[in-house]
């Protein structure tokens, strides 16, 4: 067999998750057209990170986020949706080039039968915040970048930023901003709920109430990994009403990730969301997705290599709007390529 395209490798990864009946559950009638909005994103480019997103409760869908590392300047997407990001992807070839931890990518949204229109672009400077303003200036949108820049600077011990996403073409919706809770914040947070409410007084958060602060904690105590956590900012600069924190799962085999929903930390998870009522038993058809798999492929000169198939759980999201508990929402990462 030849390598197989980045179109056939996303396909397949995408029969993965749908198939026994899983598709019509976990994302209602939109699988295929997310898949099609994809394609035009893995044309000229490495196959890149592409994360699956469907609730756990409430009406099924799927959108999806597609996360680029080396990318190569005059790289351009047969999307409309991709328009008016030339600049920034040429911008981001030759940062990453120095910078090989950061990342770019696109968020699309594929509900519903229209076009997904200007998708959300995503950015990841992690610890390079020198790189931020740059950055926004490509896109056009250096208000996000001082947005940014300034919560960075503010942030307490053990909440750095990491990465955000700015939404194109609504220049009044907030910037959704990310960092990874430290492991030594995590337990301090979980032993003491008022530790979070601390942090959220001083950054100026306030839609929250007890119950709020002691289900974070609870989710923390559970989580068997990292931890990110998501503010919005509102144009004037004051965060907005989204709280979110989302909980990873250690990177596992197929047969690991179905025993760990079964009976392990995975479930642990799952029966806490269920039990309050964000989590349905849908939930338990998400282990069947996981494929980590290896295939031999031949390349033009006929040499043999082994070609990896991942598709497998990430991390669940659970966020607060005005102190008010979410549906949770699953993120499932899809991979493909050559393994050595």
């Amino acid at each position: 067999m030849k390598i197989p395209s980045n179109a056939l490798a996303c396909r397949t990864l995408f029969l993965q998750a749908a198939t026994d009946r899983r598709g019509p559950v976990l994302f209602g009638d939109n699988g295929e057209r997310a898949c099609e909005a994809i394609l035009p994103f893995l044309e000229g480019v490495p196959f890149p990170e592409i994360y699956l997103e469907f609730p756990l409760a409430g009406d099924s869908f799927l959108d999806v986020t597609i996360l680029y590392g080396e990318i190569k300047p005059g790289t351009r997407f047969d999307s409309p949706s991709a328009a008016g990001t030339e600049e920034v992807i040429d911008w981001f070839a030759k940062a990453r080039a120095e910078c090989s931890d950061i990342s770019f990518g696109y968020e699309l949204d594929t509900r519903g039968n229209a076009s997904p229109g200007s998708a959300a672009v995503h950015f990841q400077p992690r610890t390079h915040n020198e790189l931020v303003m740059p950055f926004c200036r490509a896109l056009g949108r250096e208000d996000a970048g001082r947005l940014y820049t300034d919560l960075a600077s503010r942030m307490p011990e053990g909440w750095p930023l990491s990465f955000f996403g700015l939404f194109r073409g609504r220049p009044d919706s907030p910037l959704r901003v990310c960092g990874y809770m430290d492991h030594p914040e995590k337990q301090r947070c979980t032993e003491d709920s008022s530790r979070l409410e601390k942090v959220f007084r001083t950054l100026g958060f306030r839609a929250y109430d007890s119950l709020m602060l002691s289900r974070i904690s609870a989710a923390l105590a559970v989580s068997p990994a990292a931890v990110d956590f998501q503010f919005d900012i509102l144009p004037d600069g004051t965060l907005g009403s989204t709280f979110a924190i989302d909980i990873g799962f250690r990177t596992e085999q197929s047969e690991a990730i179905r025993s760990s929903f079964l009976d392990g930390p995975f479930a642990k998870v799952m029966n806490l969301f269920e039990s309050w009522g964000i989590a349905d038993s849908r939930w338990k058809l998400v282990s069947d997705i996981s494929l980590t798999r290896s295939i031999p492929v031949e390349d033009e000169e006929g040499r043999t290599h082994p070609f990896g198939l991942v598709i497998q759980p990430h991390w669940i999201k659970i966020r607060w709007i005005d102190g008010v508990l979410r549906n949770a929402k699953m993120y499932c990462l899809a991979h493909a390529g050559l393994a050595d």
